[in-house]
């Protein structure tokens, strides 16, 4: 069985999860079986899956799991049975929230417990999570938390009571997610994990493989794997030095682009402790499912789009002000943003203050970028980092011309300055945002200057991303490892 491990999934998700169900697509156009594998406690779980069209029986929650009656038929089927969420609170005589008991959608009750304390420090009452409750008739699982200094809370003092039968205490939560892996290991064949989030996870798989366990890893590298050099040695992301210290376990290391595939050669050729560098594999983590025909500007209005989570480091709000500057100079420039997080306040709180509510509107989250994108001339991006970026292809499959900073590594791979789009320079200074956004602006109107012939190039780069291509890899990979 082909694996996907994650930690989850949500209403509003990531590049790792939408890299996930790309994914999950290509296997199903070749008829290669999988299950995505999530282990949060994810109380809406399966109204999420029917959201981003997940199958039941593509799918395995860890708790969900662990609680079922039958747990070998929900490793088949998933659930059957549908719930709707549902949460109700118990409050005490100071206005407290004590208890929440929620009816998750999955088949269990979630129950948790809040303590209240006062802080000598903060001079404030804190009220936190103290217990965990999750129940499906005499299928149990609880725990408490602790405070770890490097780490916050983590959960310890498992008890998993009645899983076929037997009771179960884990210490920590690394120990519960390697008993629940050692359950899929036993539960499936020939299996091949791939490792998209969770150190945990990792580790896991890493001990029982070194134990003698008999499966392939797949490591999935999302983003950058390198920070810097130092006295000559490189200083990998946190998120990936367990796996470059595991590099020899490892099966098959895949990036979205070439460009860190290369790098990423090249940042380990030199190890003391000589690796197999030809593991390392570079497969798109998006394609075109289609390819728009090149497109015409009127010279009326230039409509830009821009897709992302509404967090702080996409820089959603140097567009903003990039177009503010574009309308200043003339240009009948608009602007779309599609998504949802924590930045929305503070963007539509920008819109206000340039004046721009006529010609830049939040739209919240699209379920279908690549439609949404139609009805748009440009996509814009001022991202510093992608590892791939998987909007820069829904943008390239719909014909659009890109103006983007030329981050590592999504855009210096997919963006082709002046063939589809325009790369603009940029400092991870913050004393050197308005330069950024004067770099930006320019990119922008360099767009329409030249719009139709980018556009065009836009369309022929779609070619080398068609999903059938992609599908392709993905099935010479399994069947290199099975």
């Amino acid at each position: 069985m082909n694996i996907f491990i994650n930690k989850g999934m949500g209403h509003g998700n990531s590049g790792v999860e939408h890299a996930q169900f790309y994914r999950a697509a290509r296997f199903r156009q070749k008829n290669i079986p999988f299950k995505l594998v999530f282990t949060d406690l994810l109380p809406e779980l399966h109204q999420h899956m029917q959201e981003w069209h997940l199958a039941e029986d593509e799918v395995i929650g860890m708790y969900d799991y662990l609680l079922s009656d039958d747990p070998d038929q929900y490793l088949k089927t998933g659930l059957i049975e549908k719930f709707s969420f549902q949460e109700d609170s118990l409050w005490d005589l100071t206005n407290t929230q004590r208890r929440q008991v929620r009816q998750t959608t999955g088949k269990y009750q979630e129950t948790i417990i809040r303590d209240k304390r006062y802080s000598d420090e903060k001079k404030i009452y804190i009220v936190d999570d103290s217990r965990i409750f999750l129940e499906n008739g005499d299928h149990k699982i609880s725990w408490h938390f602790r405070e770890v200094p490097s780490r916050g809370k983590v959960p310890t003092n498992i008890h998993l009571n009645n899983f076929r039968g037997n009771d179960y205490l884990f210490e920590t939560f690394e120990e519960l997610v390697t008993f629940f892996l050692g359950e899929l290991e036993n539960s499936f064949d020939k299996n091949i994990y791939f490792i998209d989030r969770g150190n945990e996870n990792e580790e896991a798989l890493v001990r029982a493989k070194k134990k003698g366990a008999d499966f392939k890893i797949v490591d999935i590298v999302h983003a950058a794997h390198l920070v810097e050099f130092q006295n000559g040695h490189p200083l990998f992301n946190n998120f990936y030095q367990y796996m470059f210290d595991h590099f020899d376990t490892m099966d098959a290391v895949i990036t979205a682009t070439k460009l860190q595939r290369d790098a990423m050669k090249d940042d380990l050729k030199n190890q003391v402790v000589a690796v197999d560098l030809e593991k390392i594999h570079a497969i798109p983590v998006g394609g075109a499912d289609i390819n728009e025909p090149a497109h015409h500007w009127d010279g009326k209005e230039a409509r830009f789009v821009t897709a992302s989570r509404l967090h702080p480091e996409k820089h959603i709000s140097q567009i903003v002000k990039a177009i503010a500057a574009l309308r200043q100079d003339g240009l009948n420039a608009t602007l779309a943003i599609y998504g949802s997080g924590a930045d929305e306040k503070p963007l539509n709180d920008l819109i206000t203050e340039l004046n721009l509510g006529d010609y830049v509107a939040v739209k919240g989250l699209s379920q279908n970028v690549v439609k949404d994108l139609q009805a748009y001339d440009a996509f814009v991006s001022a991202s510093y980092s992608e590892g791939f970026g998987l909007t820069y292809i829904e943008a390239i499959s719909d014909a659009l011309p890109i103006a983007t900073y030329a981050n590592l590594y999504g855009a210096q791979e997919l963006v082709q300055d002046g063939v589809n789009g325009k790369l603009a320079e940029f400092s991870r200074q913050d004393s050197d945002e308005d330069q950024n956004v004067v770099n930006l602006t320019a990119a922008m109107r360099a767009i329409f200057d030249d719009y139709d012939q980018l556009s065009q190039g836009a369309h022929e780069v779609a070619h080398v991303y068609q999903s059938d291509r992609i599908a392709d890899q993905w099935q010479k990979l399994v069947e290199e490892l099975s």
